[in-house]
């Protein structure tokens, strides 16, 4: 039985909730600075990144609505504070970082150290080999995809060029 303080309050998810109306509200006032564009190729991608957003923020609103809320108020095991921030910060330091050392690289950076915070299972040998290859994999499949197959100019880095 765990007794620490870090569990959650038997219930709804307000605060999942709280953040899901933060994202309508930043999704509509992207999708109102799209109107200034007049590009299409311009104004598609961040028009479809903010609908997404909106459907899926009150996707998350309806479900949390309509569930049933929980009897036991067990918390969540593993949880923590540090680890959310720890995530939070790793993508913040990630995105400061991605101008001076490009995409791939600090895609790699952020996915390890995200991968590390995220985990709660132990490290097996096959976790050592397996993860950080279907990382890399990931990270530089979304480059791909982005630079050379939709054409959108990414970071490479000032000290790379």
């Amino acid at each position: 039985m765990q007794t620490d303080n870090h569990s959650p309050p038997a219930g709804r998810d307000v605060g999942g909730m709280v953040m899901a109306v933060v994202f309508i509200l930043v999704a509509a006032v992207s999708l109102w600075d799209t109107t200034t564009m007049a590009d299409a190729d311009s104004y598609v991608f961040p028009r479809a990144i903010a609908i997404a957003m909106i459907a899926f923020s009150i996707a998350l609103i309806v479900w949390n609505l309509v569930r049933p809320s929980p009897d036991d108020g067990s918390p969540v095991e593993g949880a923590s504070t540090p680890r959310r921030v720890g995530l939070v910060a790793a993508m913040l330091i990630a995105t400061a970082l991605m101008p001076y050392v490009g995409f791939v690289i600090s895609g790699l950076a952020v996915f390890a150290a995200i991968m590390g915070f995220a985990m709660y299972d132990p490290w097996t040998r096959f976790r050592v080999i397996v993860y950080p290859l279907v990382g890399a994999g990931i990270v530089v499949g979304f480059y791909a995809i982005f630079a050379e197959l939709l054409l959108v100019p990414l970071p490479t880095g000032l000290l790379f060029d």
